[in-house]
């Protein structure tokens, strides 16, 4: 069975929410989800590149306003 995950970044500005990211992805199994919160709206399109530079699925991108979202599938 898969697991799920969140990681809030509210407060956090860049680097600090790829950085965390990154660390959470480290700790995660192939085909685990990581949902990520933030209100730094810039810093979710640096987590979506490096997602997708990595090689992982973005399944969910929002951003309203400063706020933002995304769920992510581990690949490998």
């Amino acid at each position: 069975m898969k697991n799920n995950y969140i990681l809030k970044c509210e407060g956090l500005v860049c680097p600090m929410p790829v950085a965390k990211t990154k660390r959470k992805l480290n700790e995660m199994e192939i085909g685990d989800v990581l949902e990520i919160t933030g209100d730094f709206a810039e810093a979710s399109e640096n987590i979506k590149r490096f997602i997708e530079n990595e090689g992982h699925r973005v399944i969910e991108h929002k951003i309203e306003g400063e706020n933002y979202y995304l769920k992510i599938q581990k690949q490998n």
